[in-house]
C-alpha cells in the first residue's frame, strides 16, 4: 500500500520539533500498521454469532488504517508548507529546501533499493523456496521508476518480494512531485491567490479521481488504481495541509479559534461521524464513494484535528499526542513505513516455514513480532544514519 511523505513529516529538526506533531504522525504510521499487519477480511472466518457484530465493525475501523497515508499527506502539506511560507523571501529559498530535503529523504531510500538488490542476489532463490514468485526480480524498468520517483505514474507489475519491498513507495512518488510544484507556487503566489488556488485544487480533486477511475481503472485485483496513487489526485489532501499552515499564520484566524474553539471541536467531531460512516459503508480505499468524496473528507477531517491539537495542546488530544511512545514512533516513521510490508512478509514466511498450518493467534504473535523488528531497524536508522544526515542538511540555512 501506500507513503508517508512520512520522510516530509520530518522536516523539523530536533530544537524546533512540535511534539504534538510527532504525536499525530504516531497516530499515521500506527494506522497503516494495524490495517497491513491486523486488518482481517470480516467477510470470512467470523467468531462466534454473540461477538460477529462487534468483530464486523471493529474491523471496519481497522480497514480504514490506510487512511493514515492521508494523514501523513496533510501534515506534510502543513509542514512543508508551513516552511516554504515562513522563507519564501530568502535568497536561499530553493536552494536551502531542496538540500534539506535530499539529506532528509535520498539516502535512506536508496538504501532500501540497495537493500533489495543484496537481497535478492544472496537469496532469491531460496526466498523462492517459500513464497511464491519471490525469486524473481523486478524489471529494469520497475527499478528505475523506484529511482527516479516514478512508480506513482501507472500500476507497476511488481513479484512478490518486488510488492512487499516497494508498493508502499508510491506516496513517496506523490511527495517527490509536491515537491518539484510546491515550492514555485508558494513563492510565485500572493497570500489571496495562494488561498484560491488551493480551494480550487480540494474542490477538483474529487472530479478528476472520478474521470481517472473511469478512464484508468486498475489492472487487476493486487493492483493500486490511478486514482488513488497519482499525485494530482491526491493534491487536495496536500492542499488541505497548506492552507491550514496559511491560516495558522493568520493571528486573526487564530484568535478566532482561541474564542470559538467550541466551533472547531463541533467540527471535528460532525467529520468524525462521517469517518465511522465510512468506514462501514465504503472501507475500501478503491470504493467509488471513497475515491470521490471519501478522500476529500478525510484531508478535511485531518486538518481539522491538526488545527484541534495546535490551538488546544492542553485539552486531552493534545495530551494523547505528547505522549512518549506515540512521539517517539512517529519520529520513526519514514524507516518503519519504507520496510513494513517486507518485514511483514518475512516473518510470516518464517511462521508458515516453522508452522505448517497457521492458526490465527499465531498469525497476530507474527504480526506483533514484526511490529516489534521494524521499530527495532527503524530506532537504529534514526540514531545512527537519518539524524546524523538530517542535521548536515540543516546547516543550510534558509
Amino acid at each position: 500500500m501506500a507513503s508517508t511523505i512520512i520522510a516530509a513529516t520530518g522536516a523539523t529538526t530536533s530544537k524546533s520539533r512540535v511534539p504534538e506533531l510527532d504525536g499525530l504522525r504516531g497516530i499515521a504510521i500506527a494506522l497503516v500498521l494495524i490495517v497491513h499487519y491486523f486488518y482481517r477480511d470480516p467477510a470470512a472466518n467470523h467468531p462466534p454469532e454473540w461477538i460477529k457484530w462487534v468483530y464486523v465493525h471493529l474491523q471496519n475501523c481497522a480497514a480504514l488504517g490506510w487512511t493514515g497515508v492521508d494523514l501523513f499527506f496533510v501534515l506534510s502539506g502543513f509542514l512543508i508548507g508551513g516552511i516554504l511560507l515562513d522563507a519564501r523571501e530568502s535568497p536561499k529559498y530553493f536552494k536551502t529546501f531542496y538540500t534539506r530535503r535530499v539529506f532528509r529523504i535520498l539516502p535512506i531510500y536508496y538504501a532500501w533499493i540497495g537493500a533489495y538488490v543484496v537481497v535478492m542476489a544472496l537469496d532469491g532463490p531460496v526466498l523462492g523456496r517459500y513464497i511464491p514468485g519471490g525469486g524473481t526480480w523486478e524489471a529494469g524498468s520497475t527499478i528505475l521508476a523506484q529511482v527516479f520517483f516514478l512508480q506513482n505514474l501507472r500500476s507497476l507489475p511488481y513479484a512478490a518480494i518486488g510488492w512487499a519491498w516497494f508498493a508502499p513507495t508510491w506516496s513517496l512518488g506523490v511527495e517527490e512531485q509536491f515537491y518539484l510544484i510546491a515550492p514555485a507556487v508558494i513563492r510565485g503566489l500572493t497570500r489571496r491567490w495562494l488561498y484560491f488556488c488551493l480551494g480550487i485544487v480540494i474542490v477538483l480533486a474529487p472530479l478528476l479521481r472520478l474521470f481517472v477511475r473511469h478512464h484508468f481503472p486498475a489492472s487487476g485485483p493486487a493492483s493500486l488504481s490511478l486514482a488513488y496513487i497519482l499525485m494530482p489526485c491526491r493534491a487536495d489532501a496536500l492542499a488541505a495541509g497548506i492552507l491550514t499552515a496559511l491560516l495558522w499564520r493568520n493571528s486573526g484566524f487564530r484568535s478566532w479559534l482561541n474564542e470559538r474553539g467550541r466551533v472547531l471541536l463541533i467540527s471535528v467531531l460532525v467529520f468524525l461521524i462521517g469517518v465511522v460512516a465510512l468506514s462501514n459503508l465504503a472501507p475500501d480505499h478503491d470504493s467509488l464513494l471513497e475515491q470521490t468524496l471519501g478522500y476529500t473528507w478525510l484531508a478535511i477531517f485531518y486538518a481539522l484535528v491538526l488545527l484541534l491539537v495546535l490551538s488546544h495542546p492542553g485539552g486531552w488530544l493534545g495530551g494523547f499526542t505528547r505522549m512518549a511512545w506515540l512521539r517517539e514512533l512517529g519520529k520513526v516513521s519514514y524507516c518503519v513505513y519504507l520496510i513494513h510490508v517486507a518485514v511483514g512478509l518475512f516473518c510470516q514466511t518464517l511462521l508458515t516455514a516453522l508452522v505448517h498450518r497457521v492458526n490465527t493467534w499465531e498469525q497476530l504473535a507474527a504480526s506483533c513480532v514484526a511490529v516489534a523488528i521494524c521499530y527495532a531497524i527503524a530506532r537504529v536508522s534514526w540514531t545512527y544514519f537519518e539524524n546524523p544526515l538530517l542535521q548536515i542538511g540543516h546547516r543550510n540555512k534558509y
